[in-house]
């Protein structure tokens, strides 16, 4: 005959004394284990700190990520108005497209179109730095720019400055012990 199994933990054989036994008097291997509430809450605790400093991690990346971004458009920018000059040689030669660096970003339009139009050497690199202003001030944040162009012994050296506000950078390294630099500038320097 089969034995039946008992289908209560009260019809279950209690162990005796001397034998591991639980608080109801069943065996071990019936007790219940897991974490208690203390090591929970501190796992708790633990997690929420890493998350913390996985987001103050990914908010640094993201403002410094911008910087160089930043410093791509104004190296773009600089070769741009290069690649102007180098297509109009003339008026480059002769410092038409020499401009100080403003005290503020550009805010109107180009003042002249050359736009399927035909126009002079000179009409040419007025639009040219119009357009090249125009861009810098969009593109970068308070963007503006100078030109400066020199004769070398019959070498045209050009160096192309760009400043713009970089003050986002700025509060991200700060925090990293970084000197602080409210408006970035950058040169480039080449031969026509």
């Amino acid at each position: 005959m089969l034995a039946t199994m008992p289908k209560t933990f009260a019809e279950y054989p209690r162990a005796p004394h001397h034998a591991s036994a639980g608080r109801n008097g069943l065996p071990s291997c019936f007790r219940l284990a897991g974490f208690s509430l203390l090591e929970v809450l501190i796992a708790l605790v633990i997690l929420s700190v890493g998350l913390l400093g996985i987001a103050a991690m990914i908010s640094t990346t993201l403002k410094s990520n911008d910087s160089a971004y930043m410093r791509t458009q104004a190296t773009a920018l600089a070769y741009n108005i290069i690649d102007r000059m180098r297509a109009n040689r003339t008026a480059a030669e002769n410092g038409m497209y020499d401009v100080a660096m403003p005290a503020s970003a550009a805010t109107g339009g180009n003042p002249t179109n050359c736009t399927g139009a035909t126009c002079g050497s000179a009409t040419l690199a007025a639009y040219d730095l119009g357009q090249w202003e125009y861009d810098l001030a969009t593109l970068l944040p308070q963007g503006r720019g100078a030109v400066t162009s020199t004769d070398n012994s019959g070498v045209t050296l050009v160096t192309i400055t760009v400043l713009w506000n970089d003050s986002r950078a700025q509060d991200s390294l700060q925090k990293s012990g970084a000197p602080p630099a409210a408006t970035f500038s950058m040169s480039v320097s080449s031969a026509l």
